[in-house]
């Protein structure tokens, strides 16, 4: 039996080198500049590269950002519609790509490291979109708003609303 996913993937953020996307070189240097690495040599668990080690195990090069259960999604089609005086109606699909699909996604308790890089990837990819996977397809989205909501020192949750788009 196939698995059914609900997710998106972040890549591992890196400094410039040979392969690596201009996408991760964006996050690194975000990630970068909001926790910077600890130049004492004490280990720091707010720094840079104590966040990518517990979010990147060696030999990762992306996480998968699995969506809690609620997730929700809202179609509407959009239909043009003619209504005659008899009470006859005509109906038609309004272009190519007539489904509007929006999407509220809920992560909740989780390490405050995986909330800070997802925050991190949504400033960072904003306005472009992305891909996230539903079940076995793959939809392309932009991200409308998200909010994150700190309870505790250590764990922390983030809502998003996603809209889908379409490429031509």
């Amino acid at each position: 039996m196939a698995r059914r996913a609900f997710s998106f993937n972040i890549p591992k953020p890196s400094p410039s080198a040979t392969g690596i996307t201009p996408l991760q070189i964006r996050l690194y240097t975000e990630l970068q500049s909001r926790y910077p690495t600890n130049q004492s040599g004490v280990p720091d668990e707010e720094g840079y590269d104590e966040i990518i080690a517990k979010l990147y195990p060696t030999g990762f090069d992306s996480r998968e950002i699995k969506f809690d259960r609620g997730f929700s999604r809202q179609t509407e089609q959009r239909v043009l519609q003619v209504s005659f005086g008899d009470g006859y109606e005509q109906r038609i699909k309004d272009g190519i790509n007539t489904k509007k699909e929006m999407y509220n996604m809920n992560l909740a308790n989780r390490l405050w490291q995986e909330i800070v890089l997802i925050g991190i990837y949504f400033d960072t990819i904003q306005p472009s979109s992305f891909n996230i996977t539903l079940e076995r397809e793959t939809v392309l989205v932009s991200l409308k708003n998200y909010s994150i909501n700190i309870g505790h020192d250590s764990v922390q949750s983030i809502s998003a609303q996603l809209k889908r788009v379409y490429t031509a």
